[in-house]
């Protein structure tokens, strides 16, 4: 008897941490701009939901101009930009659940703003391909169109930008 109370407790004690190990939570704090959408905030790495930003070492070319001549770092400029924004503003994310690589998959604000339509809409970031975000795709259009960011130039999706390496 006392093996199947001792069996169940530990089973019950196992559920109880996996369930915490994945349950949602906000994460408030400054944060640290690892790249154009990923953050740590308050020693909690989160990568930013329904966007997709250049990569740290991407590369974005001019248009009309020849690669070696038009060549920019637009995934450390979109990293750059992102800090700027957020400056020393305390970030809010509440956290959806966890990534396969990048820490926490949130949903950020500063000051009441989505980082993801920011980003977006700055021409920072793409919507994520799978993302059922209107606002977001809806903000990446008129950045597109007004040449925002990345848009000004030709740029490899940042999706297939890491597969390709």
């Amino acid at each position: 008897m006392k093996r199947i109370v001792l069996a169940a407790a530990i089973a019950a004690a196992c559920m109880s941490s996996a369930f915490s190990a994945g349950a949602e939570r906000t994460v408030a704090g400054q944060a640290q701009v690892i790249d154009g959408d990923s953050l740590v905030v308050s020693g909690v790495r989160i990568r930013i939901l329904d966007v997709d930003a250049p990569e740290s070492g991407q590369f974005c070319f001019s248009k009309g101009e020849s690669v070696d001549q038009g060549a920019w770092h637009c995934g450390k400029r979109a990293a750059a930009a992102l800090s700027d924004w957020i400056g020393e503003q305390k970030i809010s994310c509440d956290t959806t659940r966890q990534g396969v690589h990048k820490g926490w998959l949130a949903r950020c604000s500063v000051d009441g703003e989505d980082l993801a339509q920011w980003l977006a809409a700055n021409g920072w970031a793409v919507p994520a391909p799978d993302c059922k975000c209107e606002v977001v795709r809806s903000a990446a259009d008129q950045a597109r169109t007004s040449g925002l960011g990345i848009w000004s130039s030709a740029f490899t999706m940042p999706w297939e930008w890491r597969a390709a390496r």
